[in-house]
């Protein structure tokens, strides 16, 4: 609604595989709003004042990854743990980067979001967690131009159902995978992720990489589908956090 190109583009977006994303680059805003969800409200003219790429084209990307739609229970089976971890992963990484991702895919671990910070926002308000660094140095992208991470939010868990504690661990496991510096997460206050700043930072205290994250997000949701666990991902995991 705020960037009106991309009404007339999906005239021309086809229909995505679960291995498939569709990134839009150069998009103009022209709105400011207010709000989200069903409170969202037009709020008056925006002047986008981005800077051009060398075809004109602002230095804007608007990924579209398709979350799964009504998933209840059945979120948390592996099966589809991976397929919305991959269609993360598809919207998050760099075609660019391809020789580094396939040095990457010869390796053990990757670091969670390495060499940067993970600024948890919202309602306005930013805190910043220090983020452990990577001993790959020739990894870390240390130009502007190609310091680029990923703004994002509660992805699939307003209309479409998700469980956005969940949601949050795979956007953040897709994001490091696909060597992303940062994320800034936008909550919009969502009361289940309140302590968000909280639990990611014990997180990066026990000093994890994205596959000892991702087997303990396994274990959780093996224990929710046998009913063994009846908390959301951050309390189970940090017991002492409110229920």
């Amino acid at each position: 609604m705020i960037n009106p190109e991309l009404i007339a583009g999906m005239l021309f977006l086809p229909s995505m595989a679960d291995n498939e994303a569709i990134e839009i680059v150069g998009v103009e805003r022209f709105s400011e709003y207010t709000g989200y969800a069903s409170s969202f409200r037009f709020s008056g003219d925006y002047v986008d004042k981005r800077s051009v790429d060398f075809l004109g084209r602002r230095k804007t990307r608007i990924v579209a990854i398709d979350a799964l739609c009504s998933p209840r229970m059945k979120q948390y089976k592996p099966k589809y743990l991976i397929r919305e971890t991959n269609k993360a992963f598809c919207g998050f990484l760099d075609q660019s980067k391809y020789s580094q991702y396939k040095r990457l895919f010869k390796m053990n671990s990757v670091q969670l979001n390495e060499g940067s910070s993970l600024p948890i926002k919202a309602k306005g308000e930013s805190r910043t967690e220090e983020v452990r660094k990577s001993d790959e140095k020739s990894w870390r992208l240390e130009d502007c131009e190609n310091y680029i991470g990923i703004a994002t939010g509660n992805w699939g868990c307003g209309a479409f159902g998700g469980d956005p504690e969940v949601k949050t661990i795979i956007q953040w496991l897709a994001a490091s995978q696909a060597l992303r510096p940062f994320i800034s997460y936008y909550t919009f206050g969502l009361e289940a992720l309140q302590s968000l700043a909280q639990v990611t930072q014990w997180i990066l205290l026990q000093k994890w990489n994205v596959g000892d994250l991702w087997n303990i997000l396994i274990e959780y949701s093996s224990q929710k589908l046998r009913g063994e666990a009846d908390v959301g991902f951050f309390a189970w995991l940090l017991p002492s956090l409110p229920k």
